[in-house]
């Protein structure tokens, strides 16, 4: 299940907004406020990048994602043998746009390394 809102992260976080039907992603954000908090725990932190990454990246539900963010408020994610992480999206939504960050756009999946980086650019 969070594979799911990792991969919308993704997209939304690389491709351009008009490449995206709006009204096929705006019911989302009503999805995570009515289930994070029940959701398994590697989900709800996902949901929640979801949420911040909607809030950033994707312009036209900009709105959407504070009011909902605002709503959820902190989420607890329990975590196997260590502390639990207090999550909200809200405020890291908020940190982002005070640095002038709304409307970022990444060019690298987040979870190639340095090395695969350079691999790729350097087309070996």
């Amino acid at each position: 299940m969070p594979a799911g809102w990792s991969c919308y992260c993704w997209l939304l976080g690389n491709r351009l907004d008009v490449e995206f039907s709006e009204s096929k992603i705006s019911d989302m954000p009503d999805i995570v406020k009515n289930t994070i908090h029940d959701s398994p725990e590697r989900t709800k932190s996902a949901m929640n990048n979801f949420l911040y990454t909607v809030g950033i990246s994707y312009l036209p539900l900009h709105e959407k994602a504070i009011e909902t963010a605002k709503a959820i408020g902190t989420v607890e994610v329990k975590r196997d043998k260590k502390k639990s992480s207090f999550l909200n999206a809200y405020e890291r939504i908020q940190k982002e746009v005070d640095k002038g960050k709304l409307g970022f756009k990444r060019k690298y999946v987040r979870s190639a390394s340095n090395r695969e980086r350079s691999s790729i650019i350097q087309g070996h």
